[in-house]
């Protein structure tokens, strides 16, 4: 499975406007991607469900953790740089003694594929949890695969990290057993609605109108909710709300309503397949939004979506991103990582693969620190957990500036200033523009955009 996601994420001419070695304006590491910290012959054959990512050590106890991504579906490119991240760490993890609270036990993750469905997902982590008998779950990226699957976790009473789904449901359910690394949709929608403060206030512009356009899911329609409670306290107006089932080969109809709404910006909400259609229709139909199209991650983030469109349909967009993406280069050991996962995996490293690679660690960290696999032990360890990023916590590639959960069991300290960057795609590549700490003098965005009459 990984030699054709590998191979895919080989062939997109695009996708490294979406990592680190192609964002404009963040400067030159110096690091050699070509040199890997790690043994460069290790083989790179995807786990299939259920098989272990890793052979366990030949002697000393072993700890299974299961590792749930979509490896297939809508959100496979995604979910394997997730699933990778995790290996890599556990592999440095187990190469430099594994859990020395349990004896140097080695930690094996067994991986599952959600399929990019909630239904399989709660499956795929019923059967880690009874046939693999894993002593947690790291997972699931989309949202509604994180809050299924998670639901099996709390039934069982095994822990679960959640890392990726952004919906409030995920810790707003009261779940002790559950918790979630990543920011929450509230975060991901106020950086961007911060960074249009920001936008608003260079340009002189007393109001703004607005289209929301967003997959009917949790997700989705927890991003349009927190969109417009923030807009409709700064007195913007709303012009058009319109949710969309999801999988649908055509959306010149919901395109044009946006066309014909004369809006000045659009955000959008949509995975990877939804995503690329709808941007194609987007730009089809010339729809002029002179403040932008503002994508609060998901598909725009995926290599997939940037291969399959040409670089004029997305040029201009602003992208939520999850990570501080100039200050992947501000650290020799984080230069070291992505230098191995270029060497191992064949592409540039990514915020997923750093998520992923965080998760891994967390789940470690409890480890070490219960001493045990005991479930309400490891529980009560990752509640306990509190990390602070001063720059050489491996635990903290993806950049967040701690990992501290809160009563809800939430790491309050993955967004805002702290976590996400916004970019604007030019010239094909993604330049880090707010908040300014994420961004390099220079950068400045392209406002208003260019109406499609004079590009």
């Amino acid at each position: 499975m990984r030699k054709e996601k590998v191979k895919r994420l080989l062939s997109l001419g695009l996708v490294v406007a979406m990592t680190v070695s192609m964002i404009t304006g963040c400067g030159n590491s110096g690091a050699d991607n070509s040199a890997s910290t790690g043994d460069s012959s290790a083989s790179s054959e995807a786990s299939t469900e259920g098989e272990a990512a890793e052979a366990p050590a030949a002697s000393g106890d072993v700890v299974k953790i299961g590792s749930l991504w979509p490896l297939t579906g809508g959100s496979a490119t995604i979910g394997q740089q997730h699933a990778d991240g995790a290996e890599a760490a556990i592999k440095e993890i187990n190469a430099n003694g594994g859990i020395k609270s349990m004896g140097g036990a080695q930690i094996q993750l067994v991986v599952a594929d959600t399929e990019t469905a909630a239904d399989k997902a709660s499956v795929a982590c019923e059967r880690l949890i009874t046939d693999d008998k894993v002593s947690m779950v790291i997972g699931a990226y989309n949202s509604t695969c994180c809050i299924s699957s998670s639901e099996v976790a709390q039934k069982y009473s095994v822990p679960y990290i959640s890392q990726g789904g952004v919906a409030t449901a995920v810790t707003d359910r009261g779940y002790d057993y559950v918790y979630r690394i990543n920011n929450t949709a509230t975060y991901d929608v106020l950086e961007m609605i911060t960074a249009l403060d920001t936008i608003c206030e260079e340009n002189n512009l007393d109001t703004l109108t607005y289209a929301l356009v967003y997959e009917n899911s949790d997700w989705g329609a927890d991003n349009a909710r927190i969109w417009k409670e923030a807009a409709d306290e700064r007195g913007w107006t709303c012009v058009l709300d319109e949710p969309v089932t999801n999988g649908q080969a055509d959306m010149t109809s919901q395109v044009l309503k946006v066309k014909d709404s004369g809006a000045d910006v659009l955000n959008v909400s949509f995975y990877t397949d939804d995503s690329i259609v709808f941007a194609n229709a987007l730009y089809a139909n010339q729809v002029d939004l002179p403040w932008g199209v503002w994508s609060v991650g998901g598909g725009w983030q995926d290599a997939a979506f940037f291969e399959a469109l040409d670089q004029e349909v997305y040029n201009y967009h602003f992208v939520q991103e999850d990570w501080d993406m100039c200050g992947v280069q501000n650290h020799e050991w984080i230069q070291e990582v992505a230098a191995n996962c270029k060497d191992t995996y064949g592409y540039e490293m990514t915020s997923f693969f750093a998520q992923g690679w965080t998760a891994a660690y967390v789940a470690y960290y409890a480890l070490e620190a219960a001493g045990t696999t005991d479930p309400e032990a490891l529980r009560d360890a990752i509640k306990g957990i509190e990390l602070y990023n001063d720059g050489e916590d491996r635990a903290l590639l993806s950049g967040y500036s701690a990992i501290v959960f809160d009563e809800k069991n939430q790491n309050t300290f993955a967004g805002g200033a702290t976590g996400g960057t916004i970019v604007q795609y030019q010239d094909g590549a993604a330049v880090p523009l707010y908040p300014a700490e994420h961004s390099v003098e220079g950068n400045t965005p392209i406002l208003p955009i260019p109406s499609f009459s004079e590009r």
